[in-house]
């Protein structure tokens, strides 16, 4: 069977609600096997995409547990139908299996998940064991890898000591991760709160540090006027802005005001100009080492950009989008043109 995204399911219900993700693992009994939907078995694949092997078994009585499972669960389910199907999460093809209606206990038994999470193909396999029982309470049988613990200990509530640790290890990781962007500089709470959005605003403190600093000092108005003339730049450079059915998006953007939908949306973006074939052109990514890529690619993204709800992170994706367009050779010009056109852009400076 094919997975994405390490999720596959049993259905036996085809009208079941599935849009609460979290209803199946409600119980916190266990994060492999979520039972809390009647209906459905939400289940938990080290693979995180591509073909894994499961074996279904329906007994008379509960079976034993082979050594050689290295993870297994139980739960209870009830099924109202006589027949059940396999899935994995976006396959199109539904393994159909029979399952008389009744009260079960089912076994979900699994090996290999530390190493399909590191990639190994081929390496995890997966049983699921049907007998009939009346409900009882779930319970994990066996585990002993740490994918297997990450997925138990993330779909059940923390202890306040446990809560206490992940607060402390997730601050610890953030303040490496603005170490890495920022070196010895002290970004101010508006620039540190950038860290987690965005695509690509970290990339601008390597091309021009002094940059990212002004931009982070400036106001929310000084920001949105900043990113329509870069994403305007970005168009004109890119010839993005000889297209037709963006021209709406710029007429806006050169009326100071927000573009209109569709261009606030990336998909809808994306869609639109490659149905254009327009033109591409190839220039050197600013970066050194770094490869060549379309300036279009990057003028697209621009446009869309301006339009996040967070101004400072509009301003710096857009600015970015600006250097990718501009290329090695000319994107320090632009920011020097950026810099003559908004003299009340704060220095920036350490």
């Amino acid at each position: 069977m094919t997975v994405s995204y390490g999720s596959a399911s049993v259905v036996t219900d085809e009208s079941v609600d599935r849009s609460d993700l979290g209803a199946p693992w409600a119980d916190e009994s266990n994060g492999l096997c979520g039972a809390g939907i009647p209906g459905l078995l939400e289940l938990q694949v080290g693979t995180h995409t591509g073909w894994v092997p499961f074996r279904i078994e329906l007994h008379e009585s509960e079976p034993a547990l082979a050594s050689h499972w290295e993870e297994a669960v139980e739960v209870s389910f009830t099924t109202t139908h006589d027949e059940a199907y396999l899935l994995g999460l976006m396959d199109d093809k539904e393994y159909r299996f029979p399952l008389p209606a009744g009260d079960y206990r089912v076994r979900y038994c699994a090996r290999g998940f530390d190493e399909a999470h590191r990639g190994e193909e081929g390496e995890d396999s997966y049983l699921l064991q049907f007998w009939p029982q009346p409900p009882c309470a779930a319970r994990i049988l066996r585990q002993t890898s740490s994918e297997a613990a990450y997925w138990h200990r993330a779909r059940r509530t923390l202890t306040p000591q446990e809560q206490e640790e992940d607060d402390l290890r997730e601050a610890a990781e953030r303040e490496n991760r603005a170490r890495e962007r920022w070196g010895d500089r002290v970004p101010n709470e508006r620039l540190r709160a950038t860290l987690d959005q965005g695509l690509w605003s970290g990339t601008l403190m390597k091309l021009d540090p002094d940059l990212e600093f002004a931009l982070a000092e400036a106001d929310d108005t000084v920001h949105r006027r900043i990113a329509a003339w870069a994403a305007l730049r970005c168009a004109d450079v890119s010839g993005l802005n000889r297209l037709s059915e963006f021209a709406p998006a710029f007429a806006a953007l050169r009326r100071d005001e927000p573009v209109p939908t569709p261009f606030d949306d990336p998909g809808e973006c994306w869609a639109l100009y490659r149905r254009t074939n327009a033109p591409r052109t190839i220039v050197p990514m600013p970066l050194e080492g770094a490869g060549p890529v379309f300036a279009q690619d990057w003028a697209i993204p621009a446009l869309f950009f301006t339009a996040h709800a967070d101004s400072l992170v509009a301003v710096l994706e857009v600015v970015v989008c600006l250097a990718h367009v501009h290329g090695r050779d000319g994107y320090r010009q632009a920011f020097a043109d950026l810099r003559a056109r908004f003299p009340e852009l704060p220095s920036g400076g350490a």
